[in-house]
């Protein structure tokens, strides 16, 4: 390859993506050391799934109905995965509000993850990390849930402005009801 088939901002870029590469790398071993023997392969696909989300925790073990795989948890999403050495084949994806619980049971090395349509379980090959990814997960979960009182507050006031709007007829009704619906929506 010769080096002048590259413009200087496709060089940085490149760059770029091998230096978050190598902190995926060291992030992943930080949260799991088993992994250590993940391939550069594995490592290059599993960034590009993820690389627009951070990662919170990943293990290795057996679905209870897909086998053997890799589940990664992101700031968004579950993923259980088979990380071959060409390509990530997709096994399972779990948004993070879809959800209903996950526990992990030391008894029997195993995490339950339910959501609505189902309940699945993975059977660790490394037990030690089944309750660090299932505190980590419920954790992100429970912040996501948690509203702001402040932020609230601050819509509620909005609202009431929206209302001394709509009375003195700057809104009509119909303006004054979307707005109101917007800015609830987000409460």
């Amino acid at each position: 390859m010769n080096s002048n088939q590259f413009s200087i901002h496709q060089v940085k870029r490149l760059l770029k993506k091998e230096l978050d590469v190598r902190q995926l790398k060291t992030d992943i071993f930080k949260i799991n050391p088993s992994l250590s023997d993940y391939s550069g392969s594995a490592l290059w696909n599993l960034f590009e799934v993820i690389q627009q989300e951070k990662l919170i925790h990943i293990i290795f073990g057996k679905h209870n109905q897909r086998g053997y795989g890799t589940f990664v948890s992101t700031d968004k999403r579950l993923i259980f995965i088979d990380a071959g050495a060409d390509e990530i084949i997709f096994k399972e994806v779990i948004a993070l509000g879809n959800i209903i619980s996950i526990d992990f049971s030391s008894l029997n090395n195993i995490m339950t993850v339910v959501i609505p349509q189902k309940v699945i379980e993975i059977e660790l090959d490394y037990p030690q990390y089944g309750l660090p990814f299932c505190e980590a997960v419920n954790q992100l979960i429970n912040n996501s849930l948690k509203i702001d009182t402040t932020e609230v507050s601050a819509i509620f006031d909005l609202v009431e402005r929206l209302g001394k709007l709509r009375q003195t007829n700057i809104l009509t009704e119909k303006e004054f009801s979307k707005e109101k619906a917007k800015l609830f929506s987000k409460i």
